[in-house]
C-alpha cells in the first residue's frame, strides 16, 4: 500500500471540484489553423473554460473520412509549452485518432492571467490543497475529458489518456467515459517516502510546513483514485515500485519498466495503444524505421 495517508475529506474535496465544473460552462470556441492541417487531417486551435473560471487552450487535430475516430488526451504537462503531438511523434497519427493535446492553465497559451514557472509551479499554494495549483491542473484535465465528449468525431469505446505521470490515472477515477490509460506513477505517489525535488527545496526554506505540505499532495497521489479507475491501462514503471498501485487499479494493468530506450519503450506504447483499439500496423516516427 502507499506510505501517503489518504485525507478524510478525499472524497468531498473532489466531489467540489467536480461540482465546480459542472457549473462552469465549458464555452468552447474553435478556430481553424490552416498551418497545422495536412492532407489527412484538420487541426484546430481551441479555447475552452475550466474551473475559475480560466481559459484553456488545446490543439485538436481530426483526421478526414467518416468518424467517429479512436481517441487520444495528450492533457496537460509539468511543461510550458504544448504542441499538436509531442516532438518527435509521427505526424501520421493525426490522420488515424483524434488527438487533442492541451495547456492547463500557466501554460503557454493558457498563461493570463497566471504564467507558471517550470520547475517551480508544483509549490504554487502547495501549503493547502485548496490553494494548490494542482487542484486547477488536475481539473483542466477533466475539463479536456468534457470537452471531448461533446465532439461526435469521438469514438467513445476507444478514448485514451495518456501521459507520463499520474494524472491520465486521477481522470480515469473522476471520468469513467476513459477506457484506456497511458501512465506512469507520477510526482504525487508515495510522497510519504519521497516528495519531488522543488518540493523538497522549499521543505529546507519552510522546514515547519512539512506536514501540511505532505497533506496537500496526498490528495493527488495516484493510488487513492485507483480502486475507481476500470479503465485498461498501461502503466510504465518499477514492477516492484508500482506493485501497489498495480494492486489497487481496478481495471486490467500491463506494466512496463523502461529499457531507458525511447526507441523500445516508444514502440512497445505504440503497439499497445494499436492492439488496443484494434489496429494491426503500428504508426511509428520516420526516425524509428
Amino acid at each position: 500500500m502507499s506510505n501517503t495517508s489518504r485525507p478524510e475529506d478525499f472524497d468531498a474535496y473532489w466531489q467540489q471540484v467536480c461540482g465546480e465544473l459542472e457549473a462552469t460552462p465549458i464555452a468552447p470556441e474553435e478556430e481553424h489553423l490552416p498551418i497545422r492541417s495536412t492532407e489527412f487531417c484538420e487541426c484546430y486551435t481551441v479555447r475552452f473554460t475550466g474551473i475559475g473560471p480560466y481559459r484553456l487552450f488545446g490543439y485538436l487535430s481530426i483526421p478526414h473520412g467518416d468518424g467517429p475516430f479512436p481517441t487520444l488526451l495528450l492533457g496537460p504537462a509539468y511543461r510550458s509549452v504544448v504542441d499538436p503531438l509531442p516532438q518527435g511523434d509521427a505526424n501520421e497519427k493525426r490522420g488515424r485518432f483524434v488527438v487533442f493535446s492541451t495547456a492547463g492553465r500557466g501554460q503557454r497559451n493558457a498563461d493570463k492571467p497566471y504564467a507558471g514557472v517550470f520547475p517551480g509551479m508544483m509549490t504554487e499554494g502547495i501549503d493547502s490543497p485548496e490553494t494548490s495549483i494542482f487542484r486547477g491542473f488536475a481539473a483542466d484535465w477533466l475539463r479536456a475529458v468534457d470537452y471531448l465528449l461533446t465532439r461526435p468525431e469521438v469514438d467513445r469505446s476507444r478514448f485514451a489518456a495518456i501521459k507520463q505521470e499520474g494524472m491520465p490515472i486521477l481522470t480515469a477515477a473522476l471520468r469513467p467515459e476513459v477506457t484506456h490509460v497511458v501512465a506512469s506513477p507520477g510526482s504525487f505517489y508515495n510522497t510519504g517516502d519521497q516528495v519531488p525535488g522543488e518540493v523538497e527545496d522549499y521543505l529546507r526554506l519552510y522546514p515547519e510546513k512539512e506536514a501540511q505540505v505532505k497533506r496537500t499532495l496526498s490528495y493527488f497521489d495516484p493510488f487513492f483514485f485507483a480502486p475507481n479507475v476500470r479503465a485498461r491501462t498501461l502503466l510504465l514503471g518499477n514492477p516492484e515500485a508500482v506493485a501497489p498501485l498495480v494492486e489497487a487499479l481496478a481495471g486490467e494493468t500491463d506494466v512496463r519498466e523502461s529499457e531507458r530506450s525511447s526507441y523500445k519503450d516508444g514502440m512497445f506504447q505504440e503497439r499497445w495503444i494499436a492492439d488496443q483499439f484494434g489496429f494491426e500496423d503500428v504508426i511509428i516516427p520516420a526516425h524509428w524505421q
